[in-house]
């Protein structure tokens, strides 16, 4: 039987640089899948945070890339508080972790192929196992972790597009991290018309406990930032340290920007005329 696409019909919300999709974490979900196995072009899925609100402020090329991305779901607490200063609205989070487990968990019942890709060495060959163990059914179309800086070498690059070409996954995980898996993905794998292509950072070594993932009450505290810095502070300082402040300066600057425009709105805007019912010879009002 022949399985029809439904239109993703999620509406996006502007914050700032970028654009994210509300609709709730089940409809978005079923969205992906649903394209995983239907879709004949690619549908490029980035797990937004805020390094990426942070990078899209400064950096073009990447916000434009996150703008032609039909799915950006919230992942972390900084989305949701970025929705509710700028909108009053609140956004189900989906991070890049969450939905890798969800498409191997959902994906395994409707034989989806999925690519690991990406990662640190080892991880993705571990991660594929582990997913292939625990949900039964599932098919790996491939494992590739290529080492760094492989996308500069012609030759590296082409065996890598030639690998996954000949796989023919119904999702890619790309998991090089931000802004390099969403360039990936948009320059590269569009080409090759992969269903669904997905970033998800360093949801890999998480999964396979090489980094462990933040209590769930500090999550909900919006404190995962910390808990990740703790467990490694060289690589992660920068991010944070310096990006977390900058985050919250960008967020309170379109938060200015937009009620600096509804005021000047509701300035310009011309009160209705009053009528005159009180005589028959009433003045012409104006509004010709």
């Amino acid at each position: 039987m022949i399985r029809k696409s439904r239109p993703h019909a999620s509406v996006k919300l502007a914050i700032g640089p970028i654009e994210l999709d509300v609709a709730s974490r089940e409809h978005m979900i079923e969205s992906i899948l649903d394209k995983a196995l239907t879709a004949s072009s690619t549908h490029h899925v980035a797990t937004a945070n805020a390094q990426f609100y942070v990078l899209a402020e400064s950096d073009s090329v990447f916000r434009d890339c996150l703008n032609r991305a039909e799915f950006v779901c919230a992942d972390g607490f900084s989305m949701g508080l970025a929705t509710q200063v700028l909108h009053g609205k609140k956004v189900d989070r989906l991070a890049g972790v969450d939905l890798v487990e969800e498409i191997c968990k959902r994906g395994a019942k409707s034989g989806l192929r999925i690519f690991f890709f990406g990662g640190r060495s080892g991880s993705a060959a571990a991660l594929a196992e582990m997913m292939t163990q625990r949900y039964p059914g599932l098919h790996i179309a491939g494992v590739s972790c290529p080492p760094m800086g492989f996308e500069k070498s012609e030759l590296s690059l082409s065996a890598v597009l030639s690998q996954i070409r000949g796989a023919k996954p119904h999702v890619i995980l790309v998991a090089l991290g931000a802004p390099k898996q969403e360039l990936f993905i948009d320059q590269y794998l569009r080409n090759l018309g992969v269903p669904v292509a997905i970033g998800v950072g360093g949801s890999f070594e998480i999964l396979t406990g090489v980094t462990r993932r933040a209590p769930e009450f500090i999550q909900r505290a919006g404190c995962e930032w910390l808990y990740r810095l703790g467990q490694e502070p060289r690589r992660l300082w920068r991010r944070y340290v310096l990006g977390n402040p900058e985050f919250l300066w960008l967020v309170s600057k379109y938060w200015f920007l937009l009620r600096r425009r509804e005021s000047s709105r509701a300035g310009n805007a011309q009160p209705m005329p009053a009528k005159q019912n009180n005589s028959s010879h009433a003045q012409p009002t104006g509004w010709d």
